[in-house]
């Protein structure tokens, strides 16, 4: 399992629009396409972090599911809710947060 956490920037007051967007998705064919296992939104005031745990590393899934129509479309319907966290945007990679710390009960302390 891989973890992957997206952060953008938020229109406050908007979850519950982008929550039905995901969950009209989720009921499609993508989230197995991509290799999506879990899917969690959060929102602090005007920041959005949404949680992925994929099957394969996050910029493969990621690359995978942009080729699926389904992800456009997402894509599309989220435009008025969610914006780039940086000013500097290229792509979805610019929005994956860097994990620099990881404790696991099982495991212990791991660097990522």
């Amino acid at each position: 399992m891989y973890r992957s956490l997206i952060v953008a920037r938020i229109v406050p007051g908007s979850e519950e629009e982008i929550a039905r967007i995901f969950a009209k998705s989720d009921e499609t064919e993508l989230p197995a396409v991509a290799g999506v296992t879990h899917r969690a939104l959060y929102s602090l005031d005007d920041v959005y972090i949404h949680l992925l745990e994929t099957t394969d590393p996050g910029p493969v899934s990621v690359e995978r599911a942009r080729e699926h129509p389904e992800f456009g479309r997402v894509s599309d319907d989220l435009r008025p809710f969610v914006t780039a966290y940086r000013a500097n945007w290229r792509g979805p990679q610019d929005a994956v947060a860097r994990c620099f710390y990881n404790w696991d009960a099982m495991k212990g302390t791991d660097k990522p």
